[in-house]
């Protein structure tokens, strides 16, 4: 047979960055023939199936392979540059997970025998190059000058930090602003987490089947990322990563719950900020955080909320969002907040020894303030500078999309900063949830 195969992990959450990401590089550097179409992470091939090998026999392999794994998780983070096959290569690093190089090794254990493989990493699956493709069959000088110019791009924002006042903070914000709208003109660094859900198999140019990690099956139709399958998958990755909860917590006690920009009724922030949502139903997004909410806040919980509860010209009103909402709620108001009754700006709360200032833009914080900043307002966008807990600059990001999609305790916070202190490790924690 001489069609090829690929077997790979296509990007799911984070597939519409990514893509925005390329395009940009695309026309920026005029490479539109060269790069990738459907980003993905290679997990074997392209391979040619032995003669006496059919393609259920592939299939057969691959699904006794991946059927003890759960969805793989990885970090796409900053870029890389590489010599292929046929030229050379800008792609998107990936930081694989023990899971991931685990699955890696087995599949090509397992297709080993029953094909040719024309990829070299196939032959030494554990030193396999894990990435996903910008652009490859480039000349090797403009490879060069264009990953030179990416590179660049990481140090092109202005970072405002609490130090900047007065007018030149205010130019500043207005400065990201304009560079925010005109986003095709400079290339945004990438820090992102993904999952593989499902192993695709490709067929030539076209997709032959795909295995769902969650449903333990074999998919033919149904296989697009719009679909109503595909919404089912993410279903159950919320459920099975706890981005949905499905049964109340236990009320602690005592404790103060925040979170910040759910962005109720905004469809587009599924794609800004790789939410775990089907794009095309914004009400399955409000119903899944709204109940993520009252099954951990209970009716006399004290809750900070620090800005942008909901978004967009079809969005319900925020009296709407707020009588659906459990707790004693202190707003604190964001940036896409219309001017509500009660909204304050901020306010200084102190917790088991720690002052903490609680504010929904941490460029905000007052110049000399000696405690730590709660803040929402990146979201996801900004996990180097912005991570869920900064150690170095005493900032804590509790943006809906880094905190796991559920309010967060600041009993567990304090318990964080006391272990971290102890044992000396100041290393930024990207995210509350493990993902690596």
């Amino acid at each position: 047979m001489n069609e090829l195969f690929l077997i790979e992990i296509r990007l799911g959450r984070t597939r519409w960055r990514i893509n925005e990401t390329i395009s940009a590089i695309a026309k920026k550097f005029r490479l539109e023939q060269f790069t990738e179409k459907h980003p993905h992470v290679t997990l074997y091939g392209p391979l040619y199936l032995n003669e006496d090998i059919s393609p259920g026999q592939l299939l057969d392999a691959i699904g006794q392979v991946a059927l003890p794994y759960e969805p793989v998780p990885f970090m796409i983070n900053g870029w890389e540059r590489r010599e292929g096959m046929h030229g050379s290569v800008i792609a998107f690093s990936v930081l694989p997970s023990d899971a991931l190089k685990s699955l890696t090794t087995t599949i090509a254990e397992a297709l080993t025998p029953l094909s040719t493989s024309v990829n070299l990493w196939d032959g030494s699956p554990e030193k396999r190059w894990f990435h996903v493709t910008i652009a490859n069959r480039l000349d090797p000088k403009k490879a060069d000058a264009i990953f030179s110019a990416i590179r660049k791009t990481e140090k092109t924002l202005p970072y405002i930090d609490r130090s900047h006042k007065g007018i030149l903070s205010q130019f500043l914000k207005w400065l990201v602003k304009v560079l925010h709208f005109r986003n095709r003109q400079i290339i945004w660094p990438v820090t992102l987490d993904e999952h593989g859900l499902r192993i695709t198999v490709m067929q030539g140019p076209e997709i032959l089947a795909e295995f769902d990690l969650l449903e333990k099956r074999w998919l033919f139709d149904e296989v697009r990322h719009t679909s109503p399958s595909w919404q089912n998958s993410l279903s159950l990755f919320r459920k099975r990563t706890g981005f949905e909860l499905v049964t109340d917590k236990p009320d602690p006690g005592g404790d103060i719950f925040l979170i910040s920009d759910l962005h109720l009724g905004h469809a587009n922030i599924i794609r800004y900020c790789s939410r775990p949502f089907l794009f095309s139903d914004v009400a399955e997004m409000d119903q899944v955080l709204i109940d993520n909410w009252n099954r951990v806040i209970f009716l006399k919980s004290r809750v900070f909320y620090l800005g942008d509860l909901r978004y967009g010209r079809h969005a319900p009103g925020t009296d709407e969002y707020r009588k659906k909402l459990h707790g004693a709620i202190t707003f604190i108001a964001g940036n896409h907040d219309d001017a509500e009754p009660g909204a304050i700006s901020s306010c200084t709360i102190e917790w088991q020894g720690f002052r903490f200032f609680l504010v929904h833009d941490p460029a905000d914080t007052p110049s000399g303030f000696d405690g730590w900043t709660i803040h929402g307002h990146h979201h996801n966008n900004d996990l180097c500078h912005f991570p869920f807990i900064n150690f170095a600059d005493r900032r804590i990001n509790v943006s809906a999309e880094v905190i796991g999609y559920v309010p967060l305790g600041l009993n567990e916070i304090c318990s964080l900063i006391q272990s971290r202190q102890a044992s000396g490790n100041i290393d930024p924690v990207l995210l509350r949830y493990p993902v690596c």
